[in-house]
């Protein structure tokens, strides 16, 4: 009987336990109602028992508290101070509550469950947050900005005005970690009191040591105490303290295999130089003398035959005058030899010169030195005339030319255009068949004697232009015309030494000399009788300063006519060369003026 029953008792318990529980639970699930469940805590404040109402106004002087807590990121000897306004924080109440208030709340079976853990068992909810992404990356980004930084090594400037030396320390790179610095920023925003933290930051090591910078320190102190003397070329220059402080800069030196910085040093660059010296060092720029000939003005006789003949060179003594080097100043070498004499603290020295070689050294000169006089021409004039003046103003301005082989000797060249302000007058001057007066007028005699003393010394005749009429003073169909720029005399040095064109004059004559190392045993002219010859004109022109019937001759008149001239030239060692030379001239026309009737 009693077995039969056992079943019907463990039902009956059963039933009792659960419907105990149900009405436990129920008793819970009215006695919490909108409640947020006991145990249930944020930020550390108890909100378990409290209305969502409520609960929101318990944490109050946590979210104020919030809004006060700064954060202070520190990195080296600065600070940087982050308040939750600069980054827009702010706690999210609501969210905050309502977190909280869903404990227990999710649906069942697991909601009977929480509920009567949360009898005791403990359960904290985080404050939910927002800020303003935007003002937190420009807070980010300002920090970054201020402690971001490239290498430096440091620098040591001494100030021209008052000479005090001021030093900069090294400093190694940093770079701030931007996304670390957000994450950190958003994690302490939300923990309670303020927070003082280092900042990310990658950094490098300071490059140049303290001890290095004060070294350099000392040697620029050193450099600027007291003026430096320089001396060369028999010239000095004092550079004074202040401008010592503005030649000078120090520079970061490399070392090892990278290439970085690790010590500074003293630096004086060319540019720097020529700056800051300017034209002063121009005294240190001599120029060079070439080695020169002693040869006589005036050769040892004269030669003036205006028909055939022939000249041989003549065997003279000539002496060479020694060439000397001169100096440049150089920017680059003094720039070096500056930057040693400041770290050594030198303050008189030798100043490091470049030598400038002569074009013509003494050596080069023994090998071209004339032997003899190979060509020369006397012509003559009448003293007193304005072309004299003209003739002898040309002979001094290329007397003692130096013509060496292959160079090509001009008259043009030579004197430039022959004005008044020159020193050339006004004389007589063939244009267009009629001698009139032009400034440098009457040169063309000495365009003859050039000519002439060149034909006699065989060298390569490049050009001349004989008269358009024939002058008796000249030998015929062997002299040459002169004006600028167009008539000229030239010729080439086609021998192997130098050649020195000597000038000289009296009052009734003018020479020119070649002397030079010969290439002609002899040379010949050979003149023909004139041919061809064409009768002059008389040319008539009215005027009227003069009385009806009056005249008066303003040029004579002679025939035109055509000759040639034969030059040998016969070698030294066999052979010879032969040029004709043929020369038509136009007839020397009368004119005649008449006066007005």
């Amino acid at each position: 009987m009693a077995e039969r029953n056992l079943p019907v008792v463990v039902g009956a318990v059963v039933g009792a336990v659960v419907g105990l529980v149900l009405l436990v639970l129920g008793g819970l699930w009215l006695a919490q109602g909108g409640e947020i469940l006991p145990n249930t805590t944020v930020a550390g404040v108890e909100l378990g028992g409290l209305a969502p109402e409520e609960a929101t106004g318990e944490l109050q002087d946590v979210v104020e508290q919030r809004r006060r807590d700064t954060v202070t990121l520190a990195f080296e000897d600065r600070q940087f101070v982050v308040a939750p306004a600069d980054v827009g924080f702010e706690v999210d109440v609501a969210a905050t509550v309502a977190a909280a208030a869903s404990r227990g709340r999710d649906g069942l079976p697991g909601d009977a469950l929480e509920r009567v853990r949360s009898l005791w068992t403990e359960r904290e909810y985080p404050l939910r947050e927002r800020h303003d992404e935007q003002a937190l990356a420009a807070r980010v980004d300002e920090i970054a900005t201020e402690v971001d930084r490239e290498e430096f090594p440091g620098d040591v400037v001494a100030d021209p005005d008052t000479l005090e030396v001021s030093v900069e320390p090294a400093q190694g790179r940093a770079s701030v970690r931007r996304d670390e610095l957000t994450t950190v920023l958003t994690e302490a925003m939300l923990e309670a009191g303020p927070d003082e933290l280092d900042l990310p930051v990658d950094t490098t090591p300071q490059p140049v040591a303290d001890e290095d910078l004060e070294q350099v320190a000392t040697q620029v102190e050193g450099a600027v105490a007291a003026p430096l003397i320089l001396e060369a070329a028999g010239e000095q220059l004092t550079l004074e303290p202040g401008t010592i402080a503005r030649l000078i800069e120090v520079t970061p030196q490399p070392d090892g295999d990278d290439g970085a910085p690790s010590t500074l040093a003293i630096e004086v660059t060319p540019q720097r130089l020529e700056e800051v010296l300017g034209d002063t060092v121009d005294r240190f720029d001599t120029p060079p003398q070439d080695a020169s000939f002693v040869t006589d003005r005036a050769p040892p006789s004269r030669f003036d035959p205006q028909g055939s003949t022939s000249f041989s060179p003549v065997e003279v003594s000539v002496d060479v005058a020694g060439g000397q080097p001169g100096s440049r100043f150089d920017p680059e070498a003094a720039a070096d030899q500056l930057e040693q004499l400041f770290a050594d603290n030198v303050r008189e020295a030798e100043l490091e010169v470049e030598v400038v070689d002569p074009d013509l050294d003494t050596a080069r000169a023994e090998e071209l030195r004339p032997t003899h006089v190979i060509g020369t021409f006397t012509t003559y004039y009448t003293g007193g005339q304005p072309r004299v003046q003209n003739i002898q103003r040309l002979a001094d301005v290329v007397d003692d030319t130096l013509v060496l082989p292959d160079e090509q000797f001009s008259i043009n060249e030579l004197s430039g255009e022959r004005r008044c302000e020159r020193g050339y007058v006004e004389a007589g001057t063939i244009v267009q068949g009629e001698l009139v007066d032009t400034c440098g007028g009457g040169v063309s005699q000495f365009g003859t004697t050039t000519f002439n003393a060149a034909f006699f010394a065989g060298v390569q005749l490049d050009q001349w232009q004989a008269h358009s009429f024939y002058i008796s003073r000249y030998p015929m169909g062997r002299e040459a015309t002169l004006s600028y720029p167009t008539l000229d005399v030239r010729f080439t040095n086609d021998t192997d030494g130098a050649i020195v064109v000597r000038t000289s004059y009296t009052s009734g004559a003018i020479t020119v000399t070649l002397y030079g190392q010969p290439v002609a045993e002899t040379v010949r002219a050979q003149h023909g009788s004139p041919t061809d010859r064409v009768a002059p004109e008389t040319q008539t022109r009215t005027v009227d300063d003069l009385a009806c019937g009056q005249e008066r001759e303003i040029q004579g008149q002679n025939e035109g006519f055509t000759v040639e001239v034969v030059r040998t030239v016969e070698r030294i060692g066999g052979g010879s060369d032969q040029q004709t030379i043929r020369t038509v001239y136009s007839p020397q026309n009368r004119i005649v003026e008449r006066g007005a009737c």
